[in-house]
């Protein structure tokens, strides 16, 4: 690589990075609940030498299914101050770089492949589901695009190796390796449609890593296969998404959809590019969950944004290319600035204003923390299940629903007790899960849209301890 485009990538590396190092600290908490959790399993790793593999404060008790590489590696890194904001933040920005590698070995164009990069760095759906978030999909999600890179070098041996090595990791880390199974399952099957030659050593490779990923998932899973059967796809998840077409346009990014598919066509269609074949792979992967709601939809949108936007390489090379043969081409200086202010107006501001804190204050919870007994049970809505139980009380639902007692209904119920207006009812629930406090912050009431709990005049089984708890005292 010349001097120039390294240097400009690192300032789109750096850039993408302060970005996100900027809004990670600019709230105190991290911003989802599933955050809290992954910090209370290496914490739990740092005391014991092991995950959480049966918790006594979810659910009342239960068994988890943990794949534990993402806690042990975070684990080595614990030790640094505020690794759990510095570290996603890294690996957001990384993609910066892979993404610019993969768009180079589809377009083998540096121009391209650096806006590329830059598209890469700021997609607004990256707000809702990674940035201030220690997800694991901030190490799933680079790691999927790293295979991706090693897929299309594969020609080169010390790629295929990567590409196996990134599987099995990936498989030992989450359950998003069943995508990876559908992305090789659509690869041969596109490939097979369009009359292409897959090498026989290639054919070997997939073959041989889509039964490595599906025989480590089966081991870890080997227990909720047995309690579910088939129906563990459903991941005994209680949560029907539900879809924005327009929202979801819009976390997308207006850039990445309109070049990537554009990109697709060109690549799919026209030139029959082996690499756009395996990345319209994915993008069919992630619908094929979507379409069957067996995925998350923040999920799917982000992997379909990472999708498009190394698609979109190709519509920006041929743009160019195009643009050269006009009249207008003595402008062509001009284009990248032009390109820079689309960028700024359509993937930089939107994916700065997309991003909300979720929590904008947990001191309560270290309040109950102190003033309640270790085994009292506090009830919350499901986003703040797993807040509850990092403060070491327990809950009465979270999102870990694999192996959880019937899910659906304790959701069920957890919305009767907020929204019902049977006080008889509530007092029956709040017995049945033997619940001692309710949490009823502003944010809960939002959740909501109520102003306080309907039957809370009768005070003689509610007593309100502090603005946004409610202790249980009959």
């Amino acid at each position: 690589m010349k001097k120039k485009p390294l240097r400009i990538l690192a300032i789109i590396f750096l850039l993408s990075l302060a970005f996100n190092l900027y809004l990670s600290f600019s709230s105190s908490y991290l911003n989802n609940d599933e955050s809290y959790f992954n910090l209370r399993v290496i914490n739990n790793i740092r005391s014991t030498g092991l995950p959480i593999f049966y918790d006594e404060l979810s659910y009342g008790g239960r068994a988890l299914i943990v794949q534990p590489l993402f806690y042990y590696l975070f684990t080595l890194f614990s030790f640094i101050p505020f690794y759990f904001k510095i570290f996603p933040a890294l690996l957001i920005s990384s993609l910066t770089l892979i993404s610019y590698l993969i768009a180079r070995e589809i377009t083998n164009d540096e121009n391209s492949s650096l806006f590329t990069a830059l598209l890469a760095g700021f997609i607004p759906i990256y707000s809702k589901v990674l940035i201030n978030q220690f997800s694991v999909y901030n190490l799933v999600l680079p790691l999927i695009a790293l295979i991706i890179f090693c897929f299309v070098k594969m020609e080169e041996k010390k790629y295929m190796v990567y590409f196996i090595i990134g599987s099995f990791l990936l498989a030992l880390m989450h359950s998003s390796s069943f995508l990876l199974l559908f992305i090789l399952l659509f690869y041969l099957l596109l490939m097979n449609t369009e009359n292409l030659e897959i090498t026989k050593l290639k054919k070997e490779i997939l073959i041989f890593t889509f039964f490595l990923v599906l025989f480590i998932n089966v081991l870890i899973f080997k227990r909720a296969f047995l309690a579910y059967g088939f129906n563990i796809i459903h991941g005994n998840n209680p949560i029907h998404y539900t879809f924005n077409v327009l929202q979801g346009l819009y976390m997308i990014g207006i850039i990445p959809l309109f070049l990537g598919i554009i990109g697709l066509y060109q690549g799919f269609f026209k030139q029959k590019k082996e690499s756009i074949i395996l990345i319209s792979s994915m993008i069919l992967g992630v619908l094929f969950l979507l379409i069957l709601n067996l995925i998350n939809i923040n999920i799917g949108l982000l992997f379909l944004a990472f999708g498009l936007t190394i698609t979109s390489s190709l519509a920006i090379k041929n743009f160019f290319i195009y643009f050269e043969r006009t009249k207008f081409s003595s402008f062509r200086k001009l284009v990248p600035y032009g390109f820079i202010l689309l960028f700024v107006l359509l993937s930089l501001i939107p994916t700065y204003f997309n991003y909300n804190k979720e929590f904008n204050d947990l001191s309560d919870f270290q309040w109950m923390r102190e003033n309640s007994d270790e085994g009292d049970i506090i009830l919350t809505p499901l986003n703040y299940g797993h807040v509850v139980t990092y403060f070491s009380r327990k809950n009465v639902i979270d999102s870990n629903f694999l192996l959880a007692p019937d899910p659906e209904q304790r959701a069920y119920d957890v919305d009767l007790v907020y929204d019902g207006w049977s006080f008889n009812k509530a007092v029956e629930l709040l017995h049945e899960y033997g619940i001692k406090y309710i949490y009823i912050s502003k944010e809960v009431k939002k959740i909501y849209n109520i102003e306080d709990l309907k039957y809370v005049k009768d005070e003689k089984c509610l007593a309100k301890v502090k603005e946004s708890i409610y202790k249980v005292v009959c």
